[in-house]
């Protein structure tokens, strides 16, 4: 499906290019000429994954092989993540040692939110309380980790870490609401700490909307 629309706005945009060309004056074979180089171009860079109407779609770019749907998927985002880092010329030793933990405290983020969610789906009160309370004692030290890392120069990538941050304090704070709600059986709780695993979840960017609660 995705690939049809990528073609479809391939030719329209040949046949806009074609017909501008006629308009400012060019002969209708350089106009021609012009939209099959267009169009070869686009069919090279369809193949290798570079296609720009990929951008009109109002699709991100992805560094992830696949779409970012599942805990494996993750970590191969954070893989490709570090590998790319790692193989830049222009990559200082500080850059790949900051990628490299960054990519190791978002795993064990990813390890503790997917044990809470796959308690949660269980049903399971046992495996529940003990995934929450694996986030309570584990990601206090992540937190803390994520505050002191070094200040970024990007700013695009200083402001998701902001926002990680923000999303790592709510998910914490809505484990503990949860594991409360579990033990005293207040469904009122649970269901605000439900929408507050699901808002940091949001800013953690770690499940697509299907996943979430």
């Amino acid at each position: 499906m995705q690939s049809k629309k990528r073609l479809i706005i391939t030719l329209i945009i040949g046949l806009a290019i074609f017909l501008i060309s006629l308009i400012i004056g060019r002969p209708w074979w350089q106009a021609l000429f012009l939209s099959i180089v267009f169009l070869l171009v686009s069919a090279v860079l369809m193949s290798t994954g570079l296609l720009i109407p990929e951008r009109l779609l109002g699709r991100k770019h992805s560094n992830s092989p696949q779409e970012l749907t599942t805990k494996e998927n993750f970590y191969k985002k954070m893989d490709l993540m570090l590998t790319n880092v790692s193989t830049q010329p222009e990559a200082t030793t500080e850059d790949i040692q900051w990628t490299t933990e960054y990519t190791q405290m978002m795993k064990e983020v990813c390890e503790l939110v997917y044990a809470v969610h796959e308690g949660v789906q269980s049903r399971d009160r046992v495996k529940e309380l003990r995934a929450f309370r694996a986030v309570a004692s584990e990601l206090p030290r992540l937190i803390s980790q994520f505050k002191y890392m070094p200040e970024l120069t990007i700013l695009e990538r200083r402001e998701a870490i902001e926002q990680q941050t923000q999303g790592l304090d709510l998910y914490l704070e809505a484990c503990s609401n949860f594991a409360e709600a579990i033990d005293t059986s207040d469904g009122e709780l649970a269901g605000e700490a439900a929408k507050q695993i699901n808002e940091a979840l949001k800013l953690l960017d770690l499940m697509d909307t299907s996943q979430l609660m």
